[in-house]
C-alpha cells in the first residue's frame, strides 16, 4: 500500500537516479543486478552468480547452454505417484498420509514428509511445519508445500499441494492431502516462471550440498526453532503472504533495475532542441 512517506520516496529516489548522483554509482548497480538475474531463481545461499551459457566463449565458439533434464512423472493405483526430476533427484508420493519423499540418488540423502507435516532426514524426525514451506535441491528446484487445515484435528495440517519449478519446467501435485484419498493427480507444464511467480514461497529451506539436512536462507541449518516461524499466527504461517528473502531480493532487484531505467531517459528539458533551451528564434527560411 502506497503512503504519503513511501511516495514520497519513490519521488526523490526517481530524481536522484536520474541527477549526477546516480551517474557514480550506475555501473555498480548494472553490474549487481544483472548479476542477481543470472543466479539461478532459489538456488542456495552460498550459490555464485553465473552469466547464462550463451554468453559463454571457450575456444573462439559460443558454447551453448547445456539443456535441463527432462522431467517425468506418473500415477498407480493406491494413491501413489512418482516424479523423475533428472540429475539424481526423484519423488514418490502417497496420499494415504500426505506423504512427499525427496530423493537424492547422487548423495544418498533422503527426506521425507508426511502426517501434519513432520520431516524425517535419512529416516530421523528433524522438524514439522505449518504453512507454506519451499525445499529448494541443489540445482535450483523449488519444491513448494502447501498445506491447509486437518480434518482430524483443526490444530493441524496437512500437504494439500506441491508446486516444482525449474526455468520454465513446472510440475502441480493435487490432491496430496489424506483429507480426500482418491483424486491425487500430477499435471505437467511448461510455465515454470509464471507458476512461481504466482504462488508465494513461504518459508524457504535450501538442500545442504556439503552433508544431510536442509539450510535456512540464511545458510545456517535448520531446526524446529526455525520452522516454528510456520506455526499458526506466526509470520509464515497458514496463510501468510509473507515473503521469503528471495523473493524480496527479486523485488528490490526490480525496483533498482527501474530506478536505473528510468534515470537513463532524457528529461523533457534535455531533449527539446538547444535553440528552444536558450530562446534562440529559429530562422525562417
Amino acid at each position: 500500500m502506497f503512503t504519503p512517506a513511501l511516495n514520497n520516496f519513490i519521488n526523490v529516489a526517481a530524481g536522484q537516479l536520474a541527477g549526477q548522483i546516480m551517474q557514480g554509482v550506475a555501473m555498480q548497480f548494472a553490474a549487481g543486478i544483472m548479476a542477481s538475474f543470472a543466479r539461478p531463481l532459489g538456488a542456495g545461499p552460498l550459490a555464485q552468480p553465473l552469466l547464462p551459457g550463451t554468453w559463454q566463449v571457450s575456444c573462439g565458439n559460443c558454447q551453448l547452454p547445456q539443456p535441463q533434464a527432462s522431467w517425468t512423472a506418473t500415477t498407480g493405483p493406491g494413491g501413489r505417484g512418482s516424479i523423475d526430476l533428472g540429475e539424481g533427484y526423484r519423488l514418490e508420493l502417497n496420499e494415504n498420509n500426505s506423504e512427499i519423499t525427496v530423493f537424492n540418488d547422487s548423495t544418498g540423502e533422503r527426506t521425507r514428509i508426511w502426517g501434519d507435516p513432520h520431516v524425517e532426514i535419512d529416516g530421523k524426525h528433524a522438524f514439522d511445519f505449518w504453512g507454506t514451506t519451499t525445499f529448494t535441491l541443489d540445482n535450483g528446484t523449488k519444491l513448494t508445500i502447501n498445506t491447509e487445515q486437518w480434518n482430524g484435528n483443526p490444530n493441524a495440517y496437512v500437504a494439500s499441494q506441491v508446486i516444482i519449478t525449474r526455468g520454465d519446467q513446472a510440475i502441480v501435485v493435487d490432491g496430496i492431502s489424506q483429507n480426500s484419498l482418491g483424486d491425487l493427480s500430477i499435471t505437467m507444464g511448461s510455465n515454470g516462471r509464471a507458476l512461481d511467480a504466482a504462488h508465494r514461497d513461504g518459508y524457504t529451506l535450501h538442500e545442504n550440498g556439503a552433508g544431510a539436512g536442509w539450510l535456512t536462507e540464511m545458510g545456517t541449518l535448520a531446526t524446529q526453532a526455525h520452522l516454528d516461524a510456520t506455526r499458526i499466527g506466526a509470520e509464515y504461517g497458514p496463510g501468510s503472504d509473507a515473503l521469503s528473502i528471495a523473493e524480496s531480493g527479486a523485488m528490490l532487484g526490480q525496483f533498482l533495475l527501474f530506478g536505473l531505467l528510468l534515470g537513463s531517459v532524457p528529461s523533457r528539458d534535455s531533449a527539446e532542441p538547444a535553440s528552444r533551451q536558450q530562446g534562440v528564434a529559429v530562422p525562417r527560411r
